[in-house]
């Protein structure tokens, strides 16, 4: 194959193979035999896929490497059904990668959960973890068996996940109300799970996060103490109690969250919590911060020193629960690349409270969960859009651009404020760098649009004002010529056309470009209407 055929083969693998070696031909698919094989020397998850002249053959040693090959085999069949010459030999570096369903808010339909799991399996993910904060059945009425319809739902995704690989797991979060000092309690814990095991839903975790950081009844400070270790105490014996209770029916290790779960450093509640924990545990763990913009391997070593060796991440990207007027379309950064041989187990992505657009950042986190040492942020964008958006990758490509950056501090879009600071300084190449980007924004959909334009519309909108607040201060600035005196009513007349779309911009919840386009705006009107400046002339009766 050419180079360029080679890198137009790779462009639409996600995640990226650890492994591809390319021929020279190709050749139609459904002219060729497809044979798939067992591989007792590969890995759990591993595959070999070789493509050629005589036909097509993925090894594997088990359904999930198969599975895997036969994704992969699709994703490089191009549009007229032909297939490259290809090796590819594969595995994943972390054993477990997934979404958890896991933000405040309001939690995604059935109908988005099954598009979920479809998408996950599409990625090469295997797990699934439904902890909704706003389902009442997840948290504050935990000791409750879910109703009839709803635990069918849940029952139903665990069908809908093994149709495609991947493992749902319902999180259960008794820690709001748990009396931890009364034997009641575990056994109402346990008799929750196995309502859950004997509907047919097969592994539960259980999450104590978002909590007090010490005992919050009576009962509890008299058996544990009033402090952070008697917690962190009490939060290891709920876990054991479960696991002796109801261990043996675990599809596999058992997935907690504790109350402390964002740094790196030991305290009196996570060296309690992690030496009370039984073995077969792993820890979920979000990076130094609750939300962040790098984890290294440091972060993860020293995680590991405080919890040991069972570290799983919860990665709060690209959640938007905390601010609901962003939302984060670009790919995955500041991840590190050195994983393999860690305290790392497993990682999962916790998505935007908007399931569609949520799935830009879904698909590069599995990028980066599968091979995180070849990750690239700028390869994973570009092959995520088109498997994202769909028919819509060329009009929402501008916005998807625009709302790229992590994390939530970082400027929204660098390459536009540069544009706009080079444009103030009299670049006109940086004008109409600004006015070509701007232009692009403006664009529009159609109110009944598929999805994910449908749960974009508030951005794309937003972006629409905001770039006509940008295109209209663009034009007052080319209006304000120094060298050619200008007429002072024309000049007032552009002045109160920014001044009111630009007040239209901002008045949108959804947030695109704010901090590049109102500040711009307000400089050149700060050009037009200088602080001496006096009154603009009256118009002639």
């Amino acid at each position: 194959m050419r180079a360029d055929d080679t890198e137009n083969a790779l462009a639409r693998l996600l995640p990226l193979p650890r492994r591809a070696v390319f021929g020279h031909d190709r050749h139609p698919l459904a002219a060729l035999p497809v044979v798939e094989q067992v591989a007792a020397d590969l890995p759990d998850e591993a595959y070999r896929l070789r493509i050629d002249a005589d036909g097509v053959v993925i090894a594997a040693s088990g359904r999930r490497g198969l599975r895997y090959g036969r994704t992969t085999l699709a994703q490089l069949t191009d549009a007229a059904g032909e297939v490259p010459e290809v090796r590819i030999d594969d595995a994943p570096t972390l054993r477990r990668r997934g979404i958890i369903e896991g933000f405040y808010g309001e939690p995604w339909s059935h109908e988005e959960r099954l598009a979920a799991l479809r998408l996950a399996g599409r990625l090469k993910m295997n797990s699934y973890v439904y902890a909704p904060k706003d389902d009442p059945y997840h948290r504050e009425r935990w000791r409750e068996p879910y109703p009839e319809a709803e635990l069918a739902r849940l029952v139903d995704l665990v069908r809908e996940g093994e149709r495609h690989g991947v493992d749902v797991v319902i999180a259960l979060h008794p820690a709001g109300s748990m009396v931890f000092s009364d034997e009641a309690e575990h056994e109402r814990l346990a008799a929750k799970a196995s309502g859950l095991w004997e509907a047919g839903i097969p592994d539960v975790a259980l999450l104590f996060d978002d909590v007090p950081p010490t005992p919050a009844n009576d009962a509890d400070r008299a058996a544990f103490g009033d402090h952070g270790a008697g917690l962190g105490a009490a939060h290891a014996l709920a876990i054991t109690r479960f696991r002796d209770a109801v261990g043996s029916r675990l599809a596999g290790e058992l997935l907690v969250v504790p109350m402390d779960y964002a740094g790196v450093q030991a305290n009196d509640y996570r060296t309690a919590f992690a030496a009370g924990l039984p073995d077969g545990v792993l820890v979920w763990w979000t990076g130094r911060d609750i939300v962040v913009g790098e984890i290294t391997r440091d972060d993860i070593d020293a995680a590991a020193a405080v919890f040991g060796d069972r570290l799983v991440l919860w990665d709060n990207f690209p959640v938007n629960d905390f601010d609901r007027g962003r939302a984060f379309l670009g790919p995955l950064i500041g991840r590190t690349s050195e994983v393999a041989g860690s305290a790392l187990h497993g990682a999962w992505t916790n998505p935007m409270v908007e399931f569609a657009p949520g799935g830009f950042g879904i698909a590069a986190f599995a990028d980066w969960a599968w091979n995180p040492e070849q990750y690239a942020p700028a390869r994973s964008a570009a092959a995520a859009l088109p498997l994202i958006a769909g028919e819509q990758a060329r009009i929402l490509a501008p916005l998807v651009e625009t709302l790229s950056s992590w994390p939530p501090s970082a400027p929204m879009d660098p390459a536009l404020a540069a544009a706009a600071d080079a444009a103030l300084g009299g670049s006109a190449t940086a004008r109409e760098a600004l006015r070509s980007r701007l232009a692009a924004l403006a664009l529009t959909v159609d109110d009944d649009a598929a999805e994910p334009a449908r749960s974009l519309g508030p951005w794309l909108s937003a972006a629409a004002d905001m770039a006509d607040a940008g295109l209209l201060a663009l034009d007052l600035l080319d209006l304000l010529d120094p060298l050619d005196p200008l007429d002072g009513g024309e000049v007032h007349g552009e002045i109160a056309r920014v001044e009111e779309s630009l007040a239209r911009a901002e008045g949108h919840a959804a947030k695109v470009a704010t901090d590049v386009v109102p500040p711009f705006v307000r400089a050149v009107l700060a050009r037009a209407v200088p602080p001496d400046a006096g009154a603009a002339p009256a118009a002639e009766g």
